[in-house]
């Protein structure tokens, strides 16, 4: 009977434990400052509650990434859709007196600007957008103002001269009179531009419509960023899709005296042209990938996995 009464006893608090255990969404976010990406738990209770609008979280230093705070903004139905940087402007005083007594001035550069107003990885969609010749679309709502000369000339001057196009960053307008949520009329442009890469003015890539990843241009960026002076940077950009480039054009003199070879292969020969070569498997599906859209598809199809 004793038993009988405990194993009943410690089945009641299991049962309790599970009820009152809350249930949580896992989110993929990415930090706006420097494009890390990682799942994060927001209880479900936060959701209850709200039927219209938006909820905004504050994704603190170390949650995500180790040197940056951000707000995440999500629909009712725990769906990003967008990010705000958060600038750390309290400082303590003995912070104060060190930067009084060496005479820093804290000072943005033009790369960091660029970044702080769009958001590090739509940055990097633009870029590969642009050098990889996609459509590329701001999403945004029908009051709100942007200046896209200003997005156009920065992109234009980071492509190496034979790579300059036509491809400019557009507009597409949305009208929340009309249309009842964001998300709802996100699903509506990416069916119609199925190709294009899509993004909001809240920093969030609402739609990226190759399979290759960021990885290229993210690691430009940071390389580009580790320059102190911001026209450095953007040559700096200039100089390493240009080094992306010569690459290819490697690639392309292997590819075309063979009938098909594999990456690990392709990886191998580039490094015997170039024995410095930093050329990697992921670096090959970049290069495939714009061989296919710039060069020769048929050409790019020699690569195999």
């Amino acid at each position: 009977m004793f038993l009988w009464l405990t194993y009943n006893f410690l089945f009641f608090l299991l049962l309790v434990g599970l009820i009152m255990q809350v249930q949580q969404y896992a989110i993929e976010v990415a930090c706006p400052r420097c494009g890390i990406e990682k799942t994060i738990h927001v209880p479900e209770t936060l959701f209850a509650e709200k039927k219209f609008g938006h909820i905004k979280i504050q994704v603190p230093k170390g949650a995500v990434c180790q040197d940056h705070i951000f707000i995440v903004f999500l629909d009712v139905k725990g769906r990003v859709i967008g990010y705000e940087t958060v600038d750390l402007l309290i400082k303590t005083t003995a912070e104060k007196k060190i930067h009084e007594e060496i005479d820093i001035e804290d000072k943005t550069t033009k790369l960091e600007r660029f970044i702080d107003d769009i958001g590090f990885n739509c940055l990097a969609g633009l870029i590969h957008s642009k050098l990889f010749n996609y459509p590329l679309y701001l999403i945004i709502n029908k009051e709100f103002k942007v200046n896209l000369d200003v997005i156009n000339t920065m992109l234009d001057e980071i492509m190496p001269e034979a790579y300059k196009n036509r491809r400019t960053l557009k507009i597409i307008e949305f009208n929340n009179k009309i249309y009842p949520t964001a998300t709802y009329f996100y699903a509506l442009v990416k069916n119609q531009k199925r190709s294009a890469f899509l993004m909001n003015p809240s920093k969030l890539i609402v739609q990226k419509p190759w399979k290759t990843g960021l990885e290229l241009e993210q690691s430009i960026i940071n390389s580009a960023l580790k320059k102190q002076d911001q026209d450095e940077q953007l040559k700096f950009l200039t100089f390493f899709l240009t080094k992306f480039l010569e690459d290819v054009d490697k690639t392309i003199s292997i590819l075309e005296t063979t009938k098909k070879i594999s990456k690990k292969e392709l990886v191998k020969n580039l490094k015997e042209k170039s024995p410095l070569s930093t050329v990697t498997k992921t670096l090959v599906d970049f290069i495939k990938e714009f061989i296919h859209r710039r060069r020769s598809p048929e050409i790019a199809q020699k690569i195999q996995d």
